[in-house]
């Protein structure tokens, strides 16, 4: 789901048309104290409730983030009898990043759709919430999304890259992302509107296929704004070799901390 599937209209700056409303998850019912914006139950209530039983004109729902197509289905059947002129949909349920891109195991923890790799260096994604994602289960509260959010997008994105470009060399080969550093700015709010995500990457050492280093910097953007800007250094290790490293200092650690509270 891309800016421009808004169809140059801010939702954000009122300047929308009667019959034209957003649509969020109910995870984001925040932003659905703006009267132009509704979660799916909001919307279906706002239907049987006869807001737009009158209306001449067809319903126009722009999708912001979380909205499934099992949501789709559900208002569109609802408003056949609500809502006579018609509801037209504008936007895109679009389908997460292949696993193996993002390592992500569950459908709705996935950040990212249309990942794709425009050169060498640089790639480009589209945020995607889904309302049952993990970080959004325990706290999400006001109207924006939460920064925690921005953090793992950006790291999906620097995994996505990094298979995209270089983990297809070596295809026989797995291997496991080591974060560096990271340096975050947040410039604005994200809203639970289509968002977009745009890397360039710098690979720093790359001859040897034991150990591969890299630098990323995302900004990710919203109605043509940057939200936050990113950079990040990682290494991709195979995973023998982390394997190896991880339980050599585990068992360090292990043995320090019982030798201190012995």
């Amino acid at each position: 789901m891309s800016v421009a599937q808004l169809d140059s209209v801010s939702v954000l700056s009122g300047e929308v048309a009667v019959g034209e409303v957003l649509l969020v998850a109910d995870r984001f019912r925040g932003i659905a104290e703006d009267d132009r914006a509704f979660t799916v139950s909001g919307l279906v209530a706002a239907l049987r409730g006869g807001r737009w039983r009158e209306s001449e004109r067809a319903l126009t729902v722009h999708l912001g983030q979380g909205v499934t197509r099992h949501d789709l289905d559900y208002l569109e059947h609802v408003a056949l009898v609500h809502a006579p002129a018609g509801l037209h949909v504008r936007g895109a349920v679009d389908e997460p990043a292949p696993r193996h891109q993002v390592h992500k195991y569950q459908n709705s923890n996935v950040l990212l759709a249309n990942l794709i790799r425009e050169s060498e260096t640089e790639f480009r994604a589209d945020l995607r919430i889904h309302g049952d994602n993990e970080l959004l289960l325990d706290h999400q509260t006001g109207e924006h999304v939460q920064g925690i959010v921005i953090v793992e997008a950006v790291r999906q994105l620097f995994l996505g890259a990094f298979e995209l470009e270089y983990g297809r060399r070596w295809p026989e080969q797995h291997f496991y992302i080591v974060w560096n550093s990271i340096e975050l700015e947040f410039k604005t709010f994200l809203f639970p509107l289509p968002a977009t995500l745009h890397a360039v990457l710098t690979p720093i050492a790359i001859e040897d296929p034991a150990k591969l280093e890299f630098a990323i910097d995302v900004d990710v953007r919203q109605l043509d704004r940057t939200v936050a800007t990113t950079r990040i250094t990682y290494a991709a290790l195979p995973n023998e070799r982390i394997s190896q490293i991880e339980r050599h200092k585990a068992a360090k650690a292990i043995a320090a901390y019982l030798g201190a509270v012995a």
